[in-house]
């Protein structure tokens, strides 16, 4: 795996994204004008219905503030002709003209904003955050919301922890599966854009997660080296969890600066998210579903009222594994008990490594003899 294998030919790629916000910058440069200018003609004609009317501040002001708004209660008027020259050059010729262009380009400014963040193109200044790197090409929103709907659900505190997708998988903004989500946001660019990187916030983020675009293609390995490279380039000192399609490349990933490693199961996001609230489960959680490493295996045996706490013990003294559930008397598989439930089961599912080879006679023996101390 080499970084320059990175780029697929034949894909076509956009231009970096460069977050100009000239048109943002203008549009905030005309709010400032129209109301540093409506302050100045506010406070002349303020000056010139004291001078020329004799009015008194707060009435100034009062005739003021109902003049430039078109409210006109009349309670107050300009009556010298002076008075009248000033607030027709002042209020109805440059006041109005001013208040009308802040409105406008507030408006517009609101309009603009509202339109960049819905298509990816906003600086959104997250810290704390998660970046999910890149989209899986088939169904990305169901995938996504499926992912972070687990995400939110855990008991690990992140049900409020905000989350941003760094992608150009959505170019017109959010699918339906994740636009309602306030937590949820997209920013539309690629890995390889500095003004990208920096407009996600990676520098203050809490985790980093990067996806394999596809799932069975093992050149998503050399993108996701060529990212993990560029993020710990920039000093980065957050978790990266990547997905990894070949297994020959864990072990660069992991040099590169991978903190954890998983393979992309489309079917399965809980992967990822056990990586993401609990670090270590998800290496786990893989061993289980390889032959060659843990397995979860099930033991047709009977149970009658043995408190879950003794069978645990009893079956790790014998190096028999390590009991995780049961199915009861109706085929119902139960996980993790409490331990002083009395259990009444038809059979056991027990974590078993390559040197323990227990069977389901040496377990209903065993369990026999815990029923029959019981019964003593």
């Amino acid at each position: 795996m080499k970084v320059s294998t990175v780029m697929r030919p034949a894909r076509a790629r956009s231009r970096p994204l460069r977050f100009r916000r000239s048109v943002v910058r203008d549009l905030r440069n005309r709010i400032r004008f129209a109301l540093v200018g409506l302050l100045i003609l506010i406070g002349l004609h303020v000056a010139a219905m004291m001078a020329f009317e004799g009015l008194s501040l707060g009435e100034a002001v009062w005739l003021t503030f109902t003049t430039i708004t078109t409210t006109g209660y009349g309670d107050l008027s300009a009556k010298t002709p002076a008075g009248r020259a000033a607030t027709i050059v002042l209020i109805y010729l440059s006041g109005i003209f001013l208040l009308t262009q802040a409105g406008g380009a507030f408006f517009e400014f609101r309009i603009l904003r509202r339109e960049r963040k819905r298509r990816g193109e906003w600086r959104w200044g997250m810290r704390d955050h998660i970046v999910f790197v890149n989209a899986p090409a088939d169904e990305p929103g169901d995938y996504l919301r499926r992912l972070l709907d687990q995400l939110h659900r855990s008991h690990a505190n992140f049900a409020t922890v905000p989350s941003l997708i760094l992608t150009e998988a959505f170019p017109d903004g959010l699918p339906p599966d994740l636009e309602d989500d306030p937590l949820i946001v997209q920013l539309k660019g690629r890995f390889d854009d500095p003004a990208a990187l920096e407009a996600a916030g990676v520098d203050d983020a809490r985790v980093l997660v990067i996806l394999a675009e596809q799932e069975g293609e093992r050149l998503s390995d050399s993108r996701t080296f060529d990212i993990i490279h560029r993020l710990r380039e920039r000093g980065i000192k957050a978790r990266i969890i990547a997905e990894c399609v070949d297994d020959l490349n864990r072990e660069r990933l992991r040099k590169a600066g991978a903190s954890a490693i998983v393979r992309p199961l489309r079917g399965y996001p809980e992967m990822i998210v056990r990586a993401i609230v609990a670090p270590g489960t998800e290496w786990i959680i893989e061993r289980l579903f390889s032959s060659e490493g843990d397995e979860c295996l099930r033991f047709d045996v009977k149970v009658d009222g043995v408190a879950w706490a003794d069978i645990v013990t009893a079956v790790l003294i014998q190096n028999f594994g390590t009991p995780v559930g049961y199915a009861d008397a109706q085929g119902t598989p139960h996980s993790n008990p409490p331990p002083h439930t009395a259990v009444v089961a038809g059979a056991l599912f027990v974590l078993v490594d390559e040197t323990q080879r227990p069977t389901s006679a040496a377990l209903q023996k065993l369990l026999d003899e815990l029923a029959h101390r019981r019964t003593a």
